[in-house]
């Protein structure tokens, strides 16, 4: 006896995928500057914790301008933190010593000079402070 040998019905042939197209070269570019900008930044911010400089506020202050001011005059002072640490309520005094009459001060508070950087503010004076020596200091500050 022969045997018979049943053949399941052939499968339709799949089609084969077309190879998709390449990535552009825009799309690559883009890829190349996110992934910059990323390590970037993590390295901005590792550089920062781990070499910060923790040294006290170091606040520096000079007049940038002497003007006349309604009936007296404006001093115009910068107070610069070159130290590592910010500082609050700073505390800028200006003293104006002129002969030997009573030397004249003027205060000015500036709330907040983060590390490395100045703010400006004003000293008022009723004498004119080119007339005698003017003499600028911080007297103190808190921390924030």
């Amino acid at each position: 006896m022969a045997k018979t040998v049943r053949r399941a019905p052939a499968k339709p042939a799949k089609p084969t995928p077309a190879k998709p197209p390449p990535t552009p070269l825009v799309e690559w570019l883009a890829a190349g500057v996110g992934l910059f900008l990323v390590v970037a930044t993590i390295l901005l911010i590792a550089s920062e914790a781990f070499m910060a400089d923790p040294s006290p506020p170091q606040v520096e202050v000079r007049a940038l301008e002497i003007r006349s001011s309604g009936p007296g005059f404006l001093v115009v002072v910068e107070a610069r933190n070159v130290g590592g640490s910010p500082a609050a309520g700073v505390l800028v005094e200006g003293e104006l010593k002129r002969g030997d009459a009573p030397p004249e001060t003027a205060e000015a508070s500036f709330d907040f000079i983060p590390d490395h950087s100045a703010r400006r503010g004003g000293l008022f004076f009723e004498t004119d402070p080119r007339q005698g020596r003017l003499s600028l200091r911080a007297k103190g500050y808190a921390e924030p």
